[in-house]
């Protein structure tokens, strides 16, 4: 090969492969700006639409351990009301919560706590699982609390509203029923843990906590209380700044507090209030399940 072509078919490469290198270069160009976009503008989940419906998923808070075992028997405790959601064929996931170290037969865990363990400790765990579950899936659950639990949600709620340190930035909760929760406080003496001082009357704890907080979904509340529950009054189960409640003139059996989570299928003497409307008066009505069961169905009243 002469000089001439040899120069030619040097320049021929040496342009062939310069040309190689930038496609090279301009497929990487593309392939990390698509990757570089993909993370900084990631898609962000609907806010779920507030709806009359069964598809819901529920989650069962109980309250506290008296006796300071820190136990408590989900299946046992929450068997009723689970029965209630079966028996009207409640589409949605019904888990009842433990948080005691000795919780047993639940279905989700938010802590292993002990009796002297406050209450904040546990509605930080509980806000932190709904966001995990379902809220950053973008998803909402409802929320159904005995006693002390009552105020686990409340304070779940409360922590996020107030954008506490530890809680998370939002939460999905549609509805809450109480029952028989001392959203004023108790004047109880019987209990010397931690949780009991911070539900006594006029306490720092309850001071603190916001009245009828919302998610960012927004949230319907209902308490359901006892004239004859002999741990918490009506006035103050009743209170907390919800829209609705309902009260029990009384619940046949022994203890109306715990009938209070365990009475369903029954006729009783009832009054309640559904804001803006004033209360009833004292008429026949449905027992406390019932009336729980009924106020998760309904979005903005039961």
């Amino acid at each position: 090969m002469d000089d001439h072509h040899h120069g030619y078919a040097k320049l021929r490469g040496t342009r062939m492969r310069m040309e190689q290198r930038g496609t090279a270069l301009a497929v990487a160009g593309l392939t990390a700006a698509a990757v570089v976009l993909g993370t900084a503008a990631p898609a962000q989940a609907a806010t779920p639409k507030r709806n009359d419906s069964k598809t819901e998923a529920v989650l069962l808070v109980h309250g506290i351990d008296w006796v300071g075992e820190a136990s408590f028997d989900c299946r046992s405790g929450w068997k009723n009301l689970k029965s209630e959601f079966k028996e009207h064929a409640w589409k949605g996931s019904v888990r009842s919560v433990a948080f005691y170290k000795k919780d047993k037969n639940c279905d989700l865990r938010i802590a292993s706590a002990g009796v002297n363990d406050g209450i904040h400790k546990l509605g930080k765990a509980l806000a932190k699982k709904i966001y995990s579950e379902y809220t950053s899936r973008g998803k909402s659950v409802d929320l159904v609390g005995h006693s002390m639990g009552g105020l686990v949600i409340r304070d779940a709620l409360s922590g996020v509203a107030k954008k506490q340190s530890g809680y998370p930035a939002k939460l999905y909760v549609e509805d809450v029923v109480t029952l028989g929760t001392p959203h004023n406080g108790t004047n109880s003496s019987l209990c010397v843990y931690t949780p009991c001082a911070q539900m006594w009357k006029n306490s720092h704890y309850l001071e603190l906590l916001k009245r009828n907080p919302q998610s960012a979904q927004g949230t319907d509340w209902t308490a359901i209380a006892s004239d004859a529950d002999e741990a918490i009054g009506e006035d103050t189960a009743t209170g907390g700044g919800v829209r609705h409640w309902v009260r029990y003139k009384n619940i046949p059996g022994k203890k109306d507090h715990s009938l209070l989570r365990t009475t369903r299928d029954k006729t009783l003497t009832v009054k309640w209030r559904n804001l803006p409307e004033a209360a009833t008066g004292w008429r026949s009505g449905d027992a406390p399940l019932d009336k729980a069961f009924t106020a998760l169905y309904w979005h903005s009243r039961w």
